[in-house]
């Protein structure tokens, strides 16, 4: 349980995370692109609520990502960021970032409080919260560049645990409404579903997990689908860029390079890099089936589960931008590795600058531009030694017990 103490350290971390997202939302205006593309939204929103996905079809022209490719589920933060602008003098830039902002204390505290329940220490649950108020990553996320990322994974995090906390009976229904609230604002939480399975005791836990899962997106994004059948169609349609980061960029690091110091936006790719973009879908869906049938075969602990499962994503799918971190590190910190989420978001920091550098400057100095790919190469091998790592601790030990699953690998409260 989390008391409120006046004083107490917690509180004090909550300020000064929520104080310096609040200056950088407020006092810059992040990306410029993104921004426009959430006003734009808006403005459909406005206009016609249930034929918002409109927007697509006038943004494609401009532009080869799609103003909004997600589930409806962010919709009414959107149309309330619009409100308050529109009832006050604060810029939009600014206030459609407090969604995001406050979704990072959400996490926070909910990682301070798992810390608690895995019997942490008062000075473990305090460094776990402060990586993510004062984390590099997590701040330059929500308080430059507003993505919503953290709104997205929030409910995720919650999920696992309810999991490990609700009652038996209702544990697997739980976390799946919880999932599909994330799955309902960005579709990519949605394969928290993953480790839950591997840990549910019986088909039925399944049925109802998934189930729940499925319908809460499934649910929200009707009516939308019966005004304007068209808008199925952009669902999932963005996949990141290529060359940014992941296997993309390992395979071709001029992509990136050109983007960033001749302001090419689509440089032509290898032969190599249009192989993995055109068949990016079914290389997911083969880590994915692989990550599931390793996950069914020892069934580690949810939160270690998780934490492979962000590790095969970071890992093999092609595109990685620099907002995917936050989908992967409340998991890290639950899961122990507070040492390695703060060494990994001091080692994003130039690369976090760099490609924020680069949307408001344009073309960059060719050293820079070394720079970032030197950097994003050595993320790509982290997360494959990381990977690999994590895996062999989990198959070292075993299969889990019929109807059990192994113990976290961690033992916080002997850290």
């Amino acid at each position: 349980m989390i008391r409120f103490v006046r004083g107490h350290p917690l509180w004090v971390l909550v300020a000064c995370g929520v104080v310096i997202r609040l200056v950088l939302a407020f006092t810059t205006t992040g990306p410029g692109s993104d921004t426009v593309a959430l006003r734009t939204v808006a403005g459909f929103l406005e206009a016609d609520f249930l034929h918002a996905y409109e927007v697509n079809d006038d943004w494609i022209g401009g532009t080869e990502v799609p103003a909004w490719p997600y589930p409806p589920a962010y919709f009414p933060f959107i149309l309330a960021a619009l409100g308050i602008h529109n009832a006050t003098a604060l810029p939009f830039h600014g206030v459609i970032q407090l969604a995001p902002i406050l979704a990072d204390v959400g996490i926070a505290l909910a990682v301070y409080a798992y810390l608690g329940w895995r019997g942490a220490a008062e000075r473990l649950r305090l460094a776990g919260t402060a990586l993510v108020l004062l984390g590099p990553s997590f701040i330059a996320i929500s308080g430059y560049h507003g993505q919503i990322d953290s709104v997205a994974i929030l409910p995720g995090v919650l999920a696992v645990m309810a999991w490990e906390r609700r009652p038996a009976a209702s544990r697997a229904r739980d976390a799946g409404l919880l999932i599909g609230l994330g799955a309902a604002v960005k579709t990519v939480p949605g394969l928290l579903v993953l480790p839950l399975i591997a840990a549910a005791r019986s088909g039925r836990e399944r049925v109802w997990l998934v189930g729940a899962a499925v319908a809460v997106p499934a649910i929200l994004f009707l009516p939308f689908f019966i005004a304007d059948p068209g808008a199925l169609k952009w669902l999932g349609t963005y996949g990141g860029i290529a060359g940014r980061g992941g296997l993309s960029l390992v395979l071709q690091p001029s992509l990136i390079h050109d983007q960033y110091t001749r302001g090419i936006l689509a440089p032509d790719p290898s032969g190599v890099s249009e192989l993995v973009a055109d068949n990016s879908r079914w290389i997911a869906v083969v880590v994915i089936a692989a990550l599931a049938a390793f996950l069914l075969r020892y069934r580690p602990a949810p939160v270690d589960g998780a934490v492979l499962l962000w590790l095969a994503i970071y890992a093999f799918v092609p595109n990685f931008l620099m907002q995917y971190i936050i989908w992967g590190l409340p998991f890290f910190i639950m899961a122990g590795y507070l040492r390695e989420t703060a060494i990994l978001q001091l080692a994003l920091v130039p690369a976090t600058v760099i490609t924020y550098q680069s949307s408001v400057e344009g073309g960059l100095d060719s050293g820079l531009a070394t720079l970032y790919v030197v950097t994003m190469i050595g993320l790509w091998a982290f997360w494959l030694a990381a990977l690999v790592t994590v895996a062999t601790r989990i198959a070292r030990r075993g299969p889990a017990a019929p109807h059990e699953v192994q113990t976290p690998l961690a033992n916080l409260a002997a850290t």
